[in-house]
């Protein structure tokens, strides 16, 4: 999901970015689906819960003709099915939903363009190292501001390269 910013090869044209954008917009609604899927499911597993406890338990546990193990069961176990029901329902709604949706906005604000600030502080870096520069100077070829995640790579590539110098 998103690009792979590589500061040693040619940046993505405009082309590639706007497919990748609308990539990220096909998977922001998909998940959107899945919420209200999830929602739907929730719903419908609370109400058959409430229509079970009211319309089978409590007249059960209200006949005095019932055996004490039914009225145990329905009064103690009842609400662990419930908290279990939750417990699953939000387990998997967490890794089916948020762990990717975590990962769409991370690859939706590498796409962002870059803040001024954050380019005018690579920018004597850009000068010092040539394949930062020509990175640089191949982005403004295109026409187009540098995005967060080609910011972050060259941060990436300058942490490498500076680190093997010292």
């Amino acid at each position: 999901m998103g690009l792979d910013f590589d500061i040693t090869s040619a940046p993505p044209d405009s082309a590639r970015i706007a497919a990748v954008r609308a990539e990220l917009l096909a998977e922001h609604q998909r998940l959107r689906s899945l919420d209200k899927r999830f929602l739907i499911v929730a719903v419908t597993a609370l109400i058959t819960i409430v229509c079970f406890v009211l319309l089978v338990a409590v007249p059960v546990v209200n006949d005095p003709n019932t055996e004490g193990d039914i009225v145990f069961i329905a009064v103690y176990a009842l609400p662990y099915l419930v908290v279990s029901v939750f417990v699953v329902g939000n387990t998997m709604h967490h890794s089916r939903v948020e762990v990717p949706r975590k990962a769409l906005r991370t690859a939706e604000a590498a796409l962002q363009e870059g803040a001024q600030e954050d380019i005018d502080a690579l920018r004597d870096a850009c000068r010092a190292h040539a394949p930062l520069g020509t990175y640089q100077r191949q982005v403004a070829s295109q026409g187009r501001a540098l995005l967060q995640g080609e910011l972050d790579a060259m941060r990436h590539w300058l942490d490498e390269h500076d680190g093997q110098a010292r």
